[in-house]
């Protein structure tokens, strides 16, 4: 029973590295590490000349002010971008559309996200 229970736990060990493998190259594919995405893909090109680290940066911004409307959040995030606050809402409605599409903008967003 013993070397059974063995095999058992060694194919247990595989399978999980396995599985581990398999989600260190989804997040290759898909922007999760440093140089793991191409940055000349259109769902990367700026939005109102606002780049992904950007939003980040108004969205950073908004959160930290705690805005509690869309206008409080254009006056913050607007400005924290580099953009007019009449243009912040465009931007922000843009870059939440590409991560909707992108996974790679998104997960490439949670990666900036971190670092503003």
């Amino acid at each position: 029973m013993g070397l059974f229970k063995d095999m058992g736990n060694k194919v247990s060990g595989l399978q999980g590295m396995a599985a581990q493998g398999q989600a260190s190259a989804d997040a290759v594919q898909t922007g999760l590490t440093p140089g793991s995405f191409d940055p000349n893909d259109p769902a990367f090109a700026p939005i109102e000349g606002v780049d992904l680290t950007g939003y980040c940066k108004g969205v950073s911004a908004i959160q930290k002010a705690g805005a509690q409307t869309k206008e409080e959040a254009a006056k913050i995030g607007g400005p924290a971008a580099g953009v007019s606050e009449d243009k912040w809402q465009a931007v922000s409605d843009g870059w939440v559309a590409r991560m909707r599409q992108s996974r790679a903008v998104m997960n490439q967003y949670g990666v900036l996200y971190g670092t503003v």
